[in-house]
């Protein structure tokens, strides 16, 4: 699978390069890379869900104001 992740970094060098030039952390990519599809979906539900809560969360903070 690892050879598999370096392949589609490989195929998008001149980008990859441009964001790593730009300073940016691309270890999340690389990260990102090594999970299946299904698991990159289980952690953007994840992540809806906290997002979700924290809205929520809100609405109750701000009412409670009122």
């Amino acid at each position: 699978m690892a050879d598999d992740n370096n392949n589609v970094l490989n195929e998008t060098a001149t980008a990859y390069r441009g964001v790593a030039m730009a300073e940016v952390d691309v270890s999340l990519l690389r990260d990102s890379l090594t999970k299946s599809p299904w698991e990159r979906m289980q952690a953007n539900d994840d992540a809806l869900n906290f997002a979700e809560s924290l809205r929520l969360a809100m609405e109750k903070r701000n009412a409670k104001l009122k």
